[in-house]
């Protein structure tokens, strides 16, 4: 296999045909896990070539942004590398030396904070031209990314893989030791614990006439004037503006929408008037304008 790299690309073109390969390709389009960089599969004079691309503005190398790096989202690195061991031998076609982990050809998604690899569509070991085995550019790009934190947590990480490597450690006891270690919760690590957790969305008014606080936890929430009708009522002495039935937020598969009810005054968020009767997304930080009174979104998780 040939491995060349450019800046905003990395490209394999393997010398033997696989007849696993499109099975593979498959797979990676199924599990579509969140490290993986997105690839292009073309020919080159009839052998397979998978070109994984970089978006240059979101995604950076990471040995370029690591030194800046605080020593939670170290961890963090460190914890969605054995995740992704993890996650692709649970898939049961595809091996852990389908991941690329070479530290020069490792990213970063400064949006989602993950690290971006590319992950091959093979079921053995992809060989590149060095000779050099996975597990050693694995142990190599670990103790590089290690050897940014302080002498006492690189110590403690260095016997936590050391007992990994030796066979007397599972990634499930890795990743449970390194997020007692100090994980700043965020990238994969933080979805997966949101997943475990329910989505309550608030609206918060503050402004003339004082405060308003809906916190919206079931499917639908009807928002207006109209006392026997809203779950949400505006007083008519804070607006006279808002519609007896204005708007509705719904809950759809832990997300939020909103939809106006035709109303007079219409329905915003942030400044974008919806139409009536179509859904827009709330997400968090949004502003949604109830005709004049205005709404700040914040999303809470509590425990399932």
């Amino acid at each position: 296999m040939i491995v060349k790299t450019k800046e905003n690309q990395i490209s394999f073109l393997f010398y033997e045909p696989d007849p696993f390969f499109d099975m593979g390709c498959g797979i990676l389009e199924q599990e579509n896990f969140a490290q993986m960089l997105p690839y292009k599969r073309t020919q080159q004079n009839g052998r397979e070539k998978l070109v994984f691309k970089i978006d240059g503005k979101r995604i950076v190398k990471l040995a370029n942004k690591i030194q800046n790096f605080s020593e939670r989202d170290i961890i963090d690195v460190l914890y969605e590398m054995i995740f992704l061991v993890k996650k692709v031998e649970e898939n049961g076609f595809l091996k852990r030396e389908c991941i690329w982990f070479q530290y020069d050809s490792v990213y970063y998604d400064k949006n989602s904070r993950d690290i971006k690899v590319a992950i091959l569509p093979v079921i053995k070991e992809a060989q590149s031209v060095d000779g050099v085995s996975w597990r050693e550019h694995m142990e190599k790009t670990l103790s590089q990314i290690i050897s940014f934190l302080s002498k006492e947590k690189t110590a403690q990480i260095q016997n936590l893989f050391s007992q990994f490597w030796a066979g007397k450690s599972t990634e499930s006891k890795i990743l449970d030791e390194l997020e007692r270690l100090g994980c700043n919760v965020s990238g994969v690590l933080s979805r997966q614990l949101v997943l475990q957790k329910e989505t309550i969305l608030e609206l918060i008014y503050s402004g003339r006439g004082g405060r308003i606080l809906f916190a919206v936890n079931n499917n639908d929430f009807l928002i207006g004037r109209d006392v026997a009708m809203a779950d949400g009522v505006i007083p008519e002495e804070l607006s006279k503006a808002v519609s007896r039935k204005h708007c509705l937020v719904s809950k759809m598969q832990d997300k939020y929408f909103v939809q106006d009810l035709e109303s007079v005054n219409r329905t915003l968020v942030n400044g974008i008037m919806i139409p009536p009767y179509e859904w827009m997304e709330l997400e968090d930080n949004d502003i949604l304008s109830v005709a004049d009174i205005e709404f700040r979104i914040k999303k809470k998780y509590i425990d399932k």
